[in-house]
């Protein structure tokens, strides 16, 4: 296997209503943007959100009908799928049974598959997101393998994050855990309703999937700029991890016109190279394509 090191990201199963089901569908939307092969498990038996906005690419497990559901994933990476990247939506809470299965996982096997393992962390301004996050840290610890670690900053209680920015922060840092950090903007209910009501995605919206469901161009413009807001720190992301091989043509045109828009959001200039045809040539071709 040549080119980006495959990758499972393990969306802990921390507090309900923090938007672990949402960072999935986020993650997968970037990687589907940036054309990399993935595979989502559904492991959430109370609200199977995304089996049911991810059709295709998406195994939901089910603990009533399986004794170790998440073999499944581990499994995976012995088999010969193509995913390179594994995104794993854990449901609420973290149980015994859940850390019983990762003692068993075979992590000695795991670092000769050229994987990578990421557990997600998703914080509100809910200090309880961040409280029910740490067991996950406690017990990744102990492990004996580089697990690394994201946070998904979600906004939508609040854009302060006061006991992830005083205590779980320092901590990670002061323990040398490795981090990445992404920021999710609030999206108006609203818009969330409208998604909802017609089983659509954000990322199905934005590439011309029923996109009449919003009347204005306005509101069309308002959800596209959330979408970018978001999947543009996921998709730089990937982007980091791939080999400069990897990064031509249409890739490459979606990666700098991607980082343009977060320069732009940072208030910072960059060169420009290439013509602004080209620079939208990966979005539209997305457009034309659709989900």
């Amino acid at each position: 296997r040549f080119g980006m090191r495959r990758i499972v990201i393990y969306i802990a199963g921390t507090k309900g209503g923090v938007g672990k089901s949402f960072a999935a569908i986020m993650l997968a939307g970037a990687a589907m943007d940036l054309e990399l092969p993935y595979l989502v498990f559904d492991t959430d038996s109370e609200n199977r959100t995304v089996s049911e906005l991810l059709k295709g690419n998406t195994e939901f497990l089910d603990e009533l009908q399986e004794h170790y559901p998440l073999d499944s994933v581990v499994n995976c990476l012995y088999s010969d799928s193509p995913a390179q990247v594994i995104i794993v939506d854990m449901k609420a809470g973290t149980s015994r049974t859940t850390q019983e299965w990762f003692s068993s996982v075979p992590w000695d096997f795991i670092r000769k598959t050229q994987v990578d393992v990421y557990v997600a962390g998703c914080i509100t301004s809910d200090p309880d997101s961040v409280r029910t996050f740490i067991p996950w840290l406690d017990y990744f610890r102990k492990i004996d393998f580089p697990v690394r670690y994201l946070i998904f900053k979600n906004e939508k209680d609040g854009k302060e994050f006061p006991i992830c920015t005083l205590k779980l922060e320092p901590a990670m840092r002061k323990l040398k855990l490795q981090y990445t950090e992404f920021r999710f903007p609030a999206i108006e209910q609203e818009y969330i309703n409208l998604l909802n009501n017609n089983n659509l995605t954000l990322r199905d919206h934005v590439h011309g999937k029923n996109d009449k469901i919003l009347p204005t161009i306005m509101q069309k413009s308002r959800l596209r700029n959330h979408y970018f807001s978001m999947t543009d720190q996921i998709l730089e992301f990937f982007a980091s991890r791939m080999e400069a091989s990897e990064l031509t043509g249409i890739r490459a045109m979606l990666v700098e016109a991607t980082r343009k828009r977060i320069a732009f959001r940072k208030g910072e200039l960059i060169e420009e190279s290439g013509s602004e045809e080209e620079n939208n040539a990966g979005t539209s071709k997305k457009q034309s394509k659709g989900n």
